[in-house]
């Protein structure tokens, strides 16, 4: 015993540096940053065959190192009884350090009681978001919202890495395939599966996550090489909204853009430049419709997407967007500008009441691409769980076992419900639902709280804002889970 505590006692003033300095912690952070933010996006193994399976173990992968690690240093702290680190630990934790802990440890406590915990754990018969990954996405975030320092240069990599994945897609929609990815999938749904991202949901989703944040600082920006870097992304990611051509995009934006607003009316540059991203639209919309490139694609368009892309859409906003420059600027200050702000607010809200009135009107099983289908018959198994299951769910991923029915309609299994809220009250009960419901309400509230409009702080929201949106219509992918948690860390960072 004697010999073991001479031994640590070589690494005591290593690890007591390394604790009271915190550099190791913050690496990580940054590390778990290039992996979420990076990595996971650009890896691909076998093309479109098992994407998402490859994805989340990309993630497991490189996390499950960076936490072991975290938690030796941490481990060390206790054993040489760091006072700094221990009373850090011991200090009155943040509400969304508690909350982020009960989705972690809720989501492997349904899987223990799930028919198999081993599916579920890994997730394997579904879209491999078993509790595992869950647990450690949760602790990502708690690790990013403590440790990570934001610096603007941070954001130079992701564009560049973006901006090739944006572009893969373009060049596929025009009918490229360089690597020859398109060639495995069935030729009905060619264009459906976009860059190294995978199905159009996934991709939509993903630019949900990731074109907000790079408008947000487009328009809080100062010197010209700032404008014209975040400018020129968020045209490409305007062309990567256009091919994407998913209405669930639109739904994420139609929940982002009233939280926008707000920032967006808080001085002439914001409001200027808003219309600068207006007209860009406009023009990527013009080029897709134009370009003879893209017909095959585009002659595929259905619904908002394809609406979207009709005249005179583009012509409206790209007059508006400089109309808007040129005379907008002097109406926001003072109570016009509120009065206008309180106008466009209240035609949204008006907008987002009607589409929702119409949608339940008009809701059937054919509705939003076989959804309804979808969600009837999830409903209706939920009512049918025994209390048990209602109240804890079947686990994570286990939806193989409760949609047998819908095998038959489309002809394979179907593993998600298309709908993440629906998803978790699914696979994790009331209890888990009622998690997922508090956490994004705290998210919300703390926007508000903190008055997070008046602050460039409030770029790291909008990203959350429009995935909210979007996750009505879509279940999570490996990808889209590993920059949301990622992007989470970040916003709670810099709000609490």
């Amino acid at each position: 015993m004697l010999h073991i505590q001479s031994i640590l006692s070589c690494f005591r003033p290593v690890m007591n540096s390394i604790d009271n300095k915190d550099k190791c912690k913050r690496w990580i952070a940054v590390y778990l940053g290039a992996v979420s933010c990076l990595l996971v996006p650009l890896y691909m193994k076998n093309g479109y065959i098992s994407l998402i399976y490859w994805k989340a173990r990309a993630f497991l992968f490189l996390a499950v190192p960076a936490f072991v690690i975290a938690a030796i240093i941490t481990a060390s702290s206790l054993i040489f009884h760091n006072n700094a680190d221990i009373k850090s630990l011991l200090k009155r934790p943040k509400t969304s350090h508690i909350l982020l802990l009960m989705i972690g440890l809720w989501a492997l406590f349904s899987t223990l009681l799930s028919t198999n915990p081993e599916l579920s754990l890994m997730g394997t018969a579904g879209w491999s978001m078993g509790s595992l990954m869950i647990a450690l996405l949760t602790a990502s975030t708690f690790f990013v919202s403590r440790y990570f320092e934001f610096r603007s240069y941070m954001l130079l990599p992701v564009i560049a890495v973006n901006a090739v994945i944006i572009l893969f897609a373009v060049f596929q929609s025009a009918g490229v395939d360089f690597f020859g990815y398109l060639s495995q999938i069935d030729p009905e749904y060619i264009f459906t599966y976009l860059s190294t991202i995978g199905q159009k949901n996934c991709f939509s989703g993903y630019l949900c996550l990731l074109l907000p944040l790079f408008w947000g600082a487009f328009i809080s920006c100062k010197g010209r090489a700032a404008k014209l870097l975040y400018g020129g992304f968020s045209f490409l990611g305007f062309m990567g909204i256009i091919v994407a051509e998913s209405d669930s995009f639109y739904a994420g934006i139609g929940i982002c853009v009233p939280f926008m607003l707000l920032y967006i009316f808080r001085s002439e540059q914001h409001f200027k430049r808003a219309q600068v991203l207006l007209v860009m639209y406009g023009i990527s919309i013009l080029i897709v419709r134009y370009l003879p490139v893209f017909e095959n694609k585009t002659k595929r368009y259905y619904h908002l997407s394809k609406i979207m892309l009709h005249s005179p859409v583009a012509e409206i906003l790209i007059i508006a967007g400089v109309l808007l420059y040129l005379f907008g600027g002097k109406i926001i200050s003072g109570k016009p500008g509120k009065y206008l702000l309180i106008a466009i607010e209240a035609g949204l809200l008006i907008s987002i009441v009607l589409y929702a009135a119409h949608t339940a009107a008009h809701f059937n099983d054919n509705w939003g691409t076989w959804r309804g289908r979808i969600w009837r018959v999830s409903w209706e198994q939920f009512l049918k769980f025994p209390l048990r299951n209602k109240i804890i769910g079947i686990g994570p991923e286990m939806l193989i076992t409760v949609y047998g029915e819908l095998e038959s309609t489309f002809g394979m299994k179907v593993v998600s419900s298309h709908c993440e809220p629906l998803q978790v009250l699914l696979t994790q009960g009331i209890i888990g639902f009622g998690l997922y419901f508090i956490y994004w309400g705290y998210i919300i509230k703390l926007f508000f709280i903190e008055k997070l409009w008046t602050k460039n702080t409030a770029v790291f929201f909008f990203p959350l804002a429009a995935y909210l949106g979007q996750s009505v219509f879509c279940s999570v992918y490996p990808v889209t889970a590993v920059l949301f948690s990622f992007l989470s860390g970040i916003y709670l960072r810099s709000s609490e």
